[in-house]
């Protein structure tokens, strides 16, 4: 049985005419009496039960919204099931009025996607890692976050040290236990999450630090766009 989810979303997608914005398959729409942001996306999924459907559903737009965050890097986040129906499309529709939203506009974010993305076997994990990094709040998780996207591709260490030199030829480097040249990134990667569990002879960075989350947000914009050129390399985006 054919079921239409429609899950509400906090995103800075723009409807500026018309009613919705359909992106393969996903439609984008706003809020009656709102602004012209995207507050839901809807979708249709094959299930057996009401159940089943959303649990496909919710699955099958966090795979397309991480496709979005490397495309536009702007944040997606799913809030919830507005309505699942059976059979029938439902859509929530309304005039353009009030406040104009800022963000980005959704029709040329489909023509964006149409051109780089859509027909495209992308890998899941390295666009979920990237949109993990722009939802989260805390810096560590971001930095965290858009590191596993290096380390998805670049599995050792000297891969990773020489990839991110090529692209950052004048990084600060550093010198771990081992007496291994690494990166920066590498360093602050290892004090968030390996010095205590794989002993690296390191001091763990604390959130409660200052000084701590001020390196860690001093190279945050780095490892970013790194993590989304990789991405962009290797998925031919």
């Amino acid at each position: 049985m054919k079921y239409i989810v429609t899950q509400r979303l906090d995103s800075a997608l723009l409807i500026q005419e018309g009613k919705q914005v359909e992106i393969d398959g996903f439609i984008f729409l706003r809020e009656d009496g709102g602004n012209n942001t995207a507050k839901f996306i809807q979708t249709e999924v094959e299930a057996n039960t009401s159940e089943e459907a959303q649990r496909k559903a919710i699955n099958k737009v966090i795979q397309f919204l991480a496709k979005l965050t490397v495309l536009d890097n702007s944040s997606y986040k799913l809030l919830g099931v507005f309505s699942v129906r059976a059979g029938m499309e439902t859509t929530r529709t309304g005039d353009i009025t009030g406040r104009l939203g800022v963000g980005n506009d959704g029709e040329l974010i489909k023509a964006f996607y149409e051109k780089s993305m859509k027909n495209k076997k992308l890998r899941v994990w390295p666009l979920r890692h990237y949109s993990e990094g722009i939802n989260a709040t805390d810096p560590f998780e971001k930095f965290r976050s858009f590191y596993r996207v290096l380390e998805n591709d670049l599995t050792t260490r000297q891969a990773l040290t020489n990839w991110i030199q090529t692209k950052e030829p004048k990084i600060e480097m550093k010198t771990d236990m081992h007496n291994h040249k690494i990166t920066i990134l590498t360093w602050i990667r290892h004090k968030l999450s390996h010095a205590k569990i794989k002993h690296e002879g390191l001091t763990p960075l604390s959130i409660s630090k200052p000084e701590d989350v001020a390196i860690v947000q001093k190279y945050l914009p780095m490892v970013q766009n790194l993590a989304r050129e990789i991405i962009r390399e290797k998925e031919k985006i």
